[in-house]
């Protein structure tokens, strides 16, 4: 069996990923080039999103939201730090004195239909049903709308609609190419930006690199070496490209509410848990905070938590000298219901992006005047 962490360092070009695994991955390769051809015309012609699953057609594209779409995306699979880009885009908008509107799929949820996940008065879905992406920056943002759904241009609309939105932030939408936008910001791993350089199920890219030439703007996230600069430059001439990276900003409760300084963990002895993209960045974090991780409990990006969880995770805080469990934020509003009476925390991370006036000025340059100009 193949284990997650082998999968993903070979999609992604690891150096240390296993030669068997490389291999099979490489004689898929006809397979990724067939898809990376669909995916390129797809493009070309602003066709509508993916494939048709299962339960029916794609929806149909309707008329325009009414508000101008700033768009955060990936070109790969993998987390590369969206929903903090999300919440740094959304903290600026909110201090120019915009009404932005969070839209996305709503991937790991259970709500297929346009959903109000928060409703930028206080009214929150839990989750599940809803995705616990969009459940945390309706926490952390109240006042802001956050809405999704599988037809993300009626969801759109709706924000606009029902809620006054002037603004939309699409996240995850770069593939969505159906809904126009005025921005494009994509996300890249700063040390390995295209993965091993194949188009899944080949390789890591959702589509070909050729697609940044439609990018407003790069942003290389974590660990960038001049390297992979000069690979993003040269995929996309002419696009400004910025760096990030993640850094801790405090902890707060299973509640979304602040809980204390990051710096609080040095030297105590924790449980971690985590179902993201990237666990390891998680445990590394932790680490470097001081932290000493008695244990750490991995499960896939937008892990579906239940009883069984909850019960290893008390036998663990019983087994070990932990003395709390600390989580990610998407993790904990999951968690929490399962873990009444436990010591729960989670560690708030954001993103710095270097040079981020400049990236915000064009970014709210982009999102003014009209939807359609």
């Amino acid at each position: 069996m193949i284990d997650r962490a082998s999968l993903l360092d070979a999609l992604e070009g690891a150096p240390g990923a296993p030669l068997w695994l490389r291999g099979a991955l490489a004689a898929l390769a006809p397979a990724g080039m067939a898809y990376g051809a669909w995916m390129r015309a797809r493009r070309r012609a602003g066709g509508a999103e993916g494939p048709p699953p299962a339960e029916g057609p794609p929806p149909a594209e309707g008329p325009p939201p009414g508000a101008p779409v700033l768009s955060v995306g990936n070109l790969t699979l993998g987390g590369t730090g969206k929903t903090p880009v999300v919440a740094w885009l959304l903290a600026r908008l909110l201090e120019a004195g915009r009404r932005p509107a969070v839209v996305s799929r709503g991937h790991g949820g259970e709500l297929r239909q346009v959903a109000v996940v928060g409703d930028g008065r206080g009214e929150i879905l839990p989750s599940p049903p809803a995705a616990d992406e969009a459940v945390m920056l309706a926490r952390r943002f109240p006042e802001v709308p956050v809405l999704t759904g599988r037809d993300r241009p009626a969801a759109a609309r709706r924000a606009v609609a029902d809620f006054g939105a002037d603004v939309i932030l699409l996240d995850d939408g770069f593939q969505h190419i159906s809904l126009g936008r005025r921005f494009d910001l994509v996300l890249l791993r700063g040390d390995r930006p295209f993965g091993n350089g194949r188009v899944f199920p080949a390789g890591a890219l959702r589509e070909p690199v050729s697609a940044l030439a439609a990018a407003d703007a790069l942003l290389l996230t974590g660990e960038t070496s001049p390297a992979a600069r000069e690979r993003a430059a040269a995929a996309a001439p002419g696009v400004g490209i910025f760096e990030g990276r993640l850094v801790p900003r405090g902890l707060v409760d299973a509640e979304g509410n602040p809980s204390g300084e990051a710096g609080e963990l040095a030297g105590a002895p924790v449980v971690a848990v985590s179902g993201i993209g990237r666990p390891e960045g998680f445990a590394q974090m932790l680490s470097g905070l001081g932290a000493r991780l008695c244990a750490h409990r991995v499960h896939p990006d937008h892990a579906a938590y239940g009883p069984a969880e909850a019960s290893r995770l008390r036998a663990l805080l019983d087994r070990t000298e932990a003395d709390r469990i600390v989580t990610t934020e998407k993790d904990a509003v999951k968690l929490g219901p399962l873990l009444r009476g436990v010591p729960l925390l989670a560690l708030r991370v954001e993103m710095e992006i270097t040079d981020g006036e400049t990236l915000a000025a064009r970014l709210l340059e982009a999102a003014s005047g009209s939807a359609e100009g």
